[in-house]
């Protein structure tokens, strides 16, 4: 009897032990201040894969670097090798650019010197032909207007939404932030369009988007899933019925990539792919969840940014990218044999999500990694200054 009373107590013991264990894991889940997709029975296989897209783009200020043809002409030769070393790597990527880079290119492509290197092709096409997708980027300028250009020069341009602003120092949330309203900011019309200005017979739509955030990328968004947000207060609520889905970032800056800080002079607070190991070995672990009880998986996902150039130059060093991309590359080598990432271009993700999640939405957001205090922190002390905000 006393045998039978003892074996009674362990197996309670054990048990609520792995209850704790259970509610710790589901609390990781739902520490987040901001994200608002919540399940019940979670479960924690430990197997789903981190669907990764690498990213470059340029800016609506860089008129003054492609305006004289030897200017162009150095832009373009980086830019070649670094499609290249991706090529070389079999790794499919979004090349998002401004309107002062494709205006260049229509001026200077014509030029059978140019052409040679790339296979007879102009760079747009020779690009699509490495595996590079073309997408619009923009502030000042139009997303239509940028698409109708590439189509001018025969490629084909992306649904992707290039990075936009989607909130600002303020008070609403965290105390130091508020939503903007995105739709404003790229000119989303009603019908889901958006219609050129400098071209007015371009139109564009978009259904996919990336790096959202803030001017200077002082806080963006850094979460990793997939939804289709609202806009404003409701960009963390998931709208079936929308026509654009948001593939979650996570963290996508590298000191290995882009320096020790950005251009505005935000801190970039992961290196040597910190991030993505991270999230893998969370996965891995068991401390995030796969899916549910009922059959949802969830789809993670990240993003890596390079420069758009073929020297970074804001870091003390001085970082040649297309040998930052290769080290970088080599990092995740053994991750990505291993089945733990995947790597993919913005629009195959979301093909993903649509054919093999059956678009279940997902969100985990930066507050369960290990930096994120120092970019929460980081972001906070900005915004007390009262700084213009920059976009």
């Amino acid at each position: 009897m006393k045998k039978i009373l003892i074996i009674s107590i362990i197996i309670l013991l054990l048990s609520s032990l792995g209850c704790k264990e259970e509610t710790q894991e589901k609390e990781i889940i739902k520490e987040s201040t901001y994200n608002l997709i919540e399940y019940d029975n979670y479960v924690y296989e430990g197997n789903a894969p981190v669907y990764v897209t690498i990213y470059s783009h340029n800016e609506d200020s860089w008129k003054s670097v492609v305006n004289t043809k030897e200017k162009y002409v150095s832009y373009r030769t980086d830019l070649i090798e670094r499609a290249e070393v991706l090529a070389e790597n079999n790794i499919p990527w979004n090349w998002q650019s401004d309107q002062p880079v494709i205006e260049a290119m229509i001026e200077y492509e014509d030029d059978e010197e140019l052409l040679e290197r790339t296979n007879e092709m102009n760079i747009l096409l020779y690009l699509e032909s490495l595996g590079a997708q073309l997408d619009p980027h923009a502030h000042t300028n139009n997303y239509a207007d940028i698409a109708y250009l590439m189509e001018e020069q025969g490629a084909t341009p992306s649904s992707v939404i290039g990075g936009l602003i989607m909130e600002e120092c303020g008070s609403e949330h965290l105390e130091f932030l508020n939503y903007v309203n995105w739709y404003n900011e790229i000119d989303l019309q009603s019908d889901g369009y958006i219609y050129g200005s400098d071209y007015p017979n371009a139109k564009w739509k978009p259904t996919i988007l990336s790096d959202p955030g803030m001017g200077g990328h002082w806080f963006d968004d850094w979460t990793t899933g997939v939804w289709k947000p609202g806009k404003e207060d409701d960009f963390y609520t998931h709208f079936p019925a929308s026509d654009i889905v948001y593939i979650g970032e996570g963290y996508p800056h590298d000191a290995l990539n882009i320096g020790e800080a950005h251009s505005s002079g935000a801190v970039v607070h992961a290196e040597n792919a910190e991030y993505i190991r991270e999230l893998v070995a969370k996965i891995k672990n068991k401390e995030v969840p796969t899916g549910t009880t009922d059959g949802k998986k969830f789809m993670y996902t990240a993003s890596v940014h390079f420069r758009d150039k073929g020297i970074v130059r804001e870091s003390n060093t001085p970082i040649i990218t297309k040998e930052a991309m290769q080290e970088f590359l080599d990092i995740l080598n053994p991750y990505e044999i291993a089945g733990d990432i995947i790597y993919v271009n913005f629009e195959t993700a979301a093909e993903i999500w649509s054919t093999e999640y059956n678009e279940v939405p997902w969100q985990l957001s930066l507050e369960s990694f290990s930096f994120y205090e120092e970019v929460k922190e980081q972001a906070e002390d900005y915004c007390k200054t009262d700084k213009p905000i920059k976009r």
